[in-house]
């Protein structure tokens, strides 16, 4: 089996619906699930409670160590 890799930019929808398409036709599959975007991670990590907010911006790391 063949390996072909593709590097496109993900806010050119004409790319974005091309790889869709391709993948659509069952010929052709993906060895890596497509992950969640980057924005709904940042999301379940705020709800999460991993996100520090800082109150003092001039010295960051003293107030992570804290």
């Amino acid at each position: 089996m063949a390996t072909i890799t593709l590097n496109y930019n993900s806010r050119n929808s004409i790319a974005t619906k091309t790889i869709e398409y391709i993948l659509s036709l069952g010929v052709f599959k993906t060895d890596n699930p497509q992950t969640t975007r980057t924005f709904d991670n940042s999301m379940k990590e705020l709800q999460s409670g991993k996100v520090v907010r800082l109150k003092n911006t001039k010295n960051p790391i003293a107030e992570i160590l804290q």
